[in-house]
Order: C-alpha cells, then structure tokens, then sequence
C-alpha cells in the first residue's frame, strides 16, 4: 500500500473521532526514532503525530525520526540520555537490556487476533517487572505495535519440506530465530532497514517478516519463494516514551496523547490488515512460489521449537536471576482467555 493510502486510512480514523475543542498549552517538541520508511507498521506514530497536532494547533508537535536520529540498537541509550523522548524498540536487538520483554518474542505464543495481542502486551506493560526493565533506560511502553505473524521469503531452491530449511541463513529475530535454529537454519539479528542490502549480497539468503514487510522492505523483489501457513510468532515492537519527557508534559498533553493512542491503535489494526493481504497478493504477482507445509511438518516444528524453545528461554531468566516461569505463565494464561 502506497503511504499515501496509509495517510488517508490514518486521517479517516483521526476524523471518525470525537471532535474536542483545541487544547490549549505550552510549546513542546518531541522526538520519536524509528528505523526504515514510513510504512504500514509506523501508521500508529504518524497518527500519534498527527493527532496531537491539530488537538493543539502545532504547539505540541512531533518529529519522527526515519533512521535519523540514530540506529536501532542505539534508541534505548538515546532514551536514557534523553535525547529523544520516544521510539519504537525491538527487544531482541537489545536482548541484555530487556531480557525479560523478550518473552513477547517466543515463538507460537497464542496470540490469536491482535485485539489479544494488544490485551495481553499491555497487561505485561503494566507489571512492576517490566516497568522496572524499561525505567532503567528512563523509558516506559505506550503502545503495542500489533505486527502480523512472520513468514519465510527466500531466494534460491523452494524447500518442500522443513527438513530443507537446515541450513539456511536468514534474518529471524528472537523466538523466532531459536525455533528456526532447531530445525538446522541459521538465523541473525538484523535491523529490517538492513535486509534488503544483506540478502542482496548473498550474507543472507531468507528473511521472517509478515507479509506487508517483506513489500516495504522490498525483500520480495529478490525471492524466489515464500512460505504462507509457519506462523511462527511475531515480534513485540512497542512505541517507548522517556519517563522524564512524560512527565514533563503538562497533564492536557498527556491526557492528549492516551487519546490518540486509542485512534492510533484503531487506524493500525485496519491498515495492517488491508496491507498484509494486498502484500500477499504483490509478491505472489512478482513470482514468488508460495510454500504450504503438510499438517505432519508444522506438528513437528511446533513440538521442537515451541515449548523447548520457551523452556530455554526460561532457564536463560533464571541465569539473569529473573523470574521468567513467572512471566510466561502470565502471558499464557491472558491469552487463552476469552474477552
């Protein structure tokens, strides 16, 4: 989907809501860092942007950062510092600084729809260990990302099984990765802004994205192949505020801000929905061969990188001396409830 259409989609959900009289206020700039283009994935923070900024006439503004105010992996030591007053973080490319919120990047976590998603990684925001983990950077969660389920878009021979993944070196973050690893693939940690040039070199031959990444990311116009029913899991990407820009905020902003994060949230839910399909739709027209694995290979990959994958993860808690049981079981249980 063209930016141009994620705007629109954004604007129509900024003007389907409440209209509120101006608030008043000081003038106020912040910065939020981000990595890549603006896309589908970042529509939650053109619409944070967005909305503050009519609610107040510019006085409250916001400038997004498109890989401007520094690299992925530096967004948490910019936060500390102060820099910058937000930021969308990936948790497995700073995987000592949030051990435990690596959790939310287990692999075949049930997260079924992303109401749940956003049910059950806001519960985790609000829990004393997971606050304590992001104040140490002077940072606090706002916002889930809500990203669809990662898939497998690769160049080369199409596997026909998974057995024929062995080997394969890919760009998979977190769970994800560890669960890859069991069936013999070689994953990495990259930054998505950084795939494209990787895998165009040949020092990656795959990359896990949803859908609508692999078409932002243009990783589709170099694979031959793509996987449609893994489901591997997905990454926990919140928007992160500076706990001292927040509460230097005057409390009409920061009540402004809870507002747009509501539209924000409705706005990202349909545009991720509409442009993960349509991205589908792309890269089966460019050729890609799309790959359904039979229900005996996806039964294996989920007994051999599901629970053992948790469980490792959980003993690498236990380590840090952090109570990572404590936190799956948490997560486990909200997920399976019915809201």
């Amino acid at each position: 989907m063209k930016f141009a259409a994620i705007l629109s989609l954004a604007a129509a959900a900024l003007f389907s809501a409440p209209v509120a009289a101006e608030v008043a206020g000081p003038s106020v700039n912040w910065r939020i860092a981000t990595s890549g283009k603006p896309r589908s994935g970042t529509t939650h923070i053109e619409v944070l942007k967005k909305y503050v900024e009519e609610q107040t006439n510019g006085r409250f503004s916001i400038t997004l950062g498109y890989g401007t105010f520094g690299e992925a992996k530096e967004f948490l030591d910019l936060l500390k510092i102060g820099v910058i007053q937000g930021a969308t973080v990936q948790a497995s490319l700073s995987v000592d600084r949030l051990p435990l919120y690596t959790a939310l990047d287990l692999p075949f976590l049930p997260l079924k729809n992303p109401d749940t998603q956003r049910r059950v990684h806001e519960a985790v925001h609000a829990r004393p260990d997971i606050k304590a983990e992001f104040a140490a950077w002077n940072s606090m969660p706002f916002m889930s990302s809500l990203l669809p389920q990662y898939e497998i878009l690769g160049k080369g021979n199409a596997p026909k099984k998974l057995a024929d993944l062995n080997g394969l070196r890919l760009r998979a973050l977190g769970g994800a990765g560890k669960a890859l690893a069991k069936l013999g693939a070689v994953p990495t940690n990259l930054p998505a802004s950084e795939t494209y040039v990787a895998m165009d070199r040949g020092l990656i031959t795959a990359v896990a994205f949803p859908y609508y990444a692999h078409v932002s990311f243009k990783t589709y116009e170099l694979g031959s192949w793509m996987t449609t029913n893994l489901a591997i899991g997905t990454t926990a990407f919140p928007v992160v505020f500076g706990v001292k820009a927040w509460n230097d905020l005057p409390p009409q902003y920061r009540e402004l801000l809870l507002q747009a994060r509501e539209v924000a949230y409705r706005a990202h839910k349909e545009v991720l929905k509409k442009d993960d399909l349509k991205a589908l739709a792309t890269i089966k027209g460019a050729g890609a061969k799309l790959i359904e694995f039979g229900d005996t290979d996806l039964a294996e990959f989920r007994a051999v990188g599901g629970k053992p994958v948790w469980d490792e993860w959980v003993k690498s808690m236990k380590g840090r001396n952090l109570d990572g049981q404590n936190l799956l079981d948490f997560i486990l249980k909200l997920s399976s409830e019915k809201k």
